[in-house]
């Protein structure tokens, strides 16, 4: 029996389908690859939306020390005398209270929305530590959106946390984050939580920037 060299229309068209479906597979293993991909893994999406989230720090909203408002105090004489001895007499009572209120800000620019466990924070005065908290408790993190993180901090001010200068001298310049030597600085730690229950590792703390740093443009 002779076998025809050419196919029939309905073979070529079975042949051609046969190729498109292994094409397909082809693809669908590649794209198994991606962490970005159609089939990537939970899992994978969320370790690469935890790489890209960015956290920016606001000015200082609110600022006052022994009850007094310290947001706008540069240097010392900006604290009237009277109010600088009723500063440094509740001192000595050992009852200086220091509260402040700032803002973090978390923008996740990836497609997948993550869930944020906690922030953990730290607050640094002239490099040293001032105090620690968490904040952003249980926030869902969505997609290409940003979230506000409030920092809240209520503590009773040391005469050792004054190393030897007056409570008029601490205040001064403590929320001005424009001077070029500032003063108080922000590190966070962000701890995540997977969909499956898993944990992300804990990264070291990183001194967050604040909302009006510039990008740094790359080298061409």
């Amino acid at each position: 029996m002779k076998v025809s060299s050419l196919l029939s229309p309905a073979r070529a068209l079975a042949l051609g389908t046969l190729l498109i479906a292994a094409n397909a597979c082809s693809v669908s293993e590649q794209v198994k690859d991606k962490p970005t991909g159609k089939n990537a893994s939970a899992e994978a999406m969320e370790n690469e939306a935890y790489t890209l989230m960015q956290y920016r720090l606001n000015f200082v909203d609110e600022a006052t020390l022994g009850g007094q408002d310290i947001l706008f105090v540069r240097q010392a004489s900006d604290i009237p005398s009277p109010q600088q001895e009723q500063l440094q007499t509740a001192l000595k009572k050992g009852l200086l209270p220091l509260q402040l209120k700032m803002r973090v800000y978390a923008r996740n620019p990836s497609v997948t929305s993550v869930q944020l466990k906690q922030l953990e924070y730290k607050l640094l005065l002239d490099g040293k530590q001032l105090t620690s908290g968490v904040t952003g408790l249980n926030t869902e993190l969505e997609a290409s959106a940003i979230e506000t993180l409030p920092i809240t901090v209520n503590m009773n001010v040391k005469p050792a946390q004054l190393t030897g200068s007056t409570p008029a001298a601490f205040a001064a310049g403590l929320t001005d984050f424009t001077a070029a030597n500032r003063r108080l600085t922000v590190q966070i730690r962000p701890i995540y939580v997977g969909s499956n229950g898993r944990q992300a590792p804990a990264s070291a703390y990183e001194t967050v920037q604040l909302v009006t740093a510039k990008k740094a443009v790359s080298a061409k």
